[in-house]
């Protein structure tokens, strides 16, 4: 393991708490003011009880530092089958501080709670300005339906997308890149594509961030355009608010 590199600032915070905590306990029971437990006590009750004592804080202190300090564990996801926000939450909160997709990870959950927001909003709009069951009704619930799961799909392939990049794999390639910069040799050159490799994976997370931001624009248009119906204006431009958000939906079935 290498906290360093995996361990975000949060973690070491909780890792002090569980110290403090241990640290604590330790002195209210052994302190001589206050339970004043010892192993060699008279009373083979109470030294049975300072020994169980004492092993169940060190289980404590080991288990607590392994489990607060090591990566959370893979929870990849079937992006196809991902149809709530809430499934893929949990997943991106543990990396929003990590190095290199942390940035990723918490622009990933900014947008799909946005999309559950718009999605509500929405919802009420256009169970307000047409009638359930109408064919309009039909077009622009399963319209704003799609949009959702399709940010929502996104999200989950960033979800994997941020669990399965080798944040120290790539801190190591990017120190033996730097430092065969100026050196023109086969494992410079490696060493290099090895980066290159990477970052691309990278760039591929950034282009489904930025797909998921023109759907969400474009609901944002439609939400201003039902807006307007309600407002009591002529809504002259419905067609192609819609068209536009029909085709990035369909552009955006390439990512995975």
């Amino acid at each position: 393991m290498h906290p360093s590199i995996g361990t975000p600032v949060k973690r070491y915070i909780r890792l002090v708490a569980l110290y403090v905590f241990i640290a604590a306990a330790i002195v209210l029971l052994y302190a001589p003011w206050a339970l004043a437990l010892r192993p060699t006590d008279y009373s083979i009750l109470r030294a049975g009880f300072s020994i169980i004592c004492g092993v169940a804080l060190a289980g404590v202190f080991g288990t607590g530092t392994y489990l607060l300090l090591k990566d959370p564990d893979q929870k990849l996801l079937e992006a196809g089958d991902v149809m709530s926000a809430e499934e893929v939450v949990p997943i991106l909160r543990e990396y929003v501080e990590a190095p290199y997709v942390g940035g990723i990870a918490g622009d990933a959950l900014d947008q799909v709670q946005s999309a559950n927001r718009k999605r509500g909003r929405l919802s009420k709009a256009i169970e307000t300005q047409f009638s359930r069951g109408s064919l309009t009704w039909e077009r622009f619930t399963n319209l704003v339906e799609q949009a959702y799961r399709t940010i929502v799909r996104n999200t989950a392939l960033l979800a994997n997308g941020v669990q399965s990049f080798d944040r120290v794999e790539y801190s190591k390639d990017l120190a033996d890149a730097r430092r065969f910069a100026n050196v023109d040799s086969e494992a410079a050159r490696v060493q290099r594509a090895q980066v290159a490799v990477h970052e691309q994976e990278l760039s591929h997370m950034h282009e489904i961030l930025a797909a998921n931001e023109r759907v969400l624009l474009e609901l944002g248009k439609l939400e201003l355009e039902l807006g307007k119906l309600e407002a009591g204006e002529t809504l002259s431009n419905n067609d192609e608010t819609i068209e536009e958000l029909t085709q990035l939906i369909r552009d955006t079935q390439y990512y995975g």
